[in-house]
């Protein structure tokens, strides 16, 4: 069965070229979670000021804390 092609290229490039991992504070380990629920963890404003970074700069790994609690790390493939 082929893949069903993206309706949204960002997301589409964000998966294609990342693996985004994140952790909460006070839970043991780290999970991961694809670019289409990204969202629903951070809010759509942060979702956009996240994926704009990571796409325009030339850096391996980026990460982001989010008040102390939430730690994502966004890596490249």
């Amino acid at each position: 069965m082929p893949a069903i092609k993206s309706d949204c290229p960002t997301r589409a490039e964000i998966n294609r070229h990342f693996v985004i991992s994140y952790e909460v504070q006070g839970e043991k380990g780290s999970k991961l979670i694809g670019a289409g629920k990204y969202e629903s963890l951070v809010g759509e404003k942060l979702k956009i000021k996240h994926f704009n970074e990571v796409l325009s700069g030339k850096r391996y790994q980026y990460t982001f804390k989010i008040r102390n609690r939430l730690t994502i790390k966004f890596r490249s493939k």
